[in-house]
């Protein structure tokens, strides 16, 4: 759930690079001060620990291409119980908000939303360019003990509803990369996760692994929470799309993808040896015939070339 949107406020200029870097050494000196308070093994863990060696080498320099997008998990425990903060900081983070969401296995789901909406509301009142991680996490804190719930519910056990009316305002897609998905078990999973929650979009197995989803941010969430929980060598998010919808609004009109699929030969996509390797300029031209070519730079760092 993000306190606004992924992108530079269209009333502001795109940064340019000298202000990238700022924005950039603000959030490493923010996860600096983070881990220095959070300094055990099981307290704040990086999505993936290499990005801000790459996000450093970029600021100072090193190397021109732009790195994966910073993500942790701070585990934090207050006077009733334990809370799992997931943060994703885009690239102009803090001149646009962070991506913040809230979980706790003695949450039930409605408590969890509210405590997700109270925390927004709470960040709403900040500027462009504040830091917004230290005082989430103060918040937290001061207030995470009111929603913690006596009752046995969990969000890991509780029948979970699709959620397909708008009482979100967020519509987000989500393109997630993944060092490999061979396992069929995982791949099952994958797609009946995104049923469960109504998410459309896409599963390429192989080395890497590529998902897209896309539907109600609250139900992005809950999907990217669940999966990024099991056992994964690398699994982080590539980039995050956020369009505001209207509460009478048909959301279904974002959708690029009627449905979700795990991609393969039944979709156009040659596939070579083993089953693992495929064409990837079927898989940009895929992604070209669904709007979304724009997104095969970021995952491989090259543009792509039809087949």
């Amino acid at each position: 759930m993000s306190c606004g949107e992924a992108e530079t406020p269209s009333s502001k200029k795109p940064l340019d690079h000298a202000e990238l870097i700022n924005m950039i050494e603000l959030q490493l000196s923010e996860v600096d001060m983070l881990q220095s308070m959070f300094p055990g093994p099981k307290e704040l863990i990086l999505d993936d620990p290499t990005v801000p060696i790459d996000l450093r080498d970029f600021a100072e320099g090193r190397t021109k291409l732009l790195p994966s997008r910073l993500g942790f998990v701070l585990n934090l425990d207050v006077e009733k119980g334990h809370l799992n903060v997931s943060v994703n900081l885009p690239h102009e983070y803090p001149a646009v908000p962070p991506d913040i969401f809230v979980r706790s296995q003695t949450l039930n789901r409605e408590a969890q939303r509210q405590l997700n909406d109270d925390l927004m509301e709470f960040l709403g009142s900040f500027q462009y360019g504040d830091l917004f991680i230290g005082p989430a996490v103060t918040w937290l804190q001061d207030n995470g003990e009111k929603f913690l719930s006596s009752n046995e519910v969990t969000v890991e056990t509780e029948v979970v509803p699709k959620q397909t009316g708008n009482k979100d305002s967020k519509f987000v897609r989500v393109w997630v990369y993944s060092h490999h998905i061979y396992s069929k078990v995982k791949r099952k999973d994958i797609l009946d996760l995104a049923d469960e929650l109504d998410l459309t979009g896409f599963c390429l197995p192989g080395k890497p692994g590529i998902i897209c989803i896309e539907g109600l941010a609250y139900n992005t969430e809950e999907w990217w929470q669940r999966v990024r929980s099991w056992n994964w060598q690398k699994i982080l998010i590539k980039n995050r799309e956020v369009t505001n919808i209207e509460p009478d609004e048909d959301f279904s009109v974002h959708r690029r993808f009627t449905g979700f699929e795990e991609l393969g030969s039944e979709s156009d996509i040659r596939v070579k040896s083993g089953g693992f390797h495929v064409d990837m300029g079927d898989v940009y031209r895929y992604l070209e015939k669904h709007g979304s070519g724009y997104v095969f730079k970021d995952y491989f760092g090259v543009d792509g070339k039809p087949a």
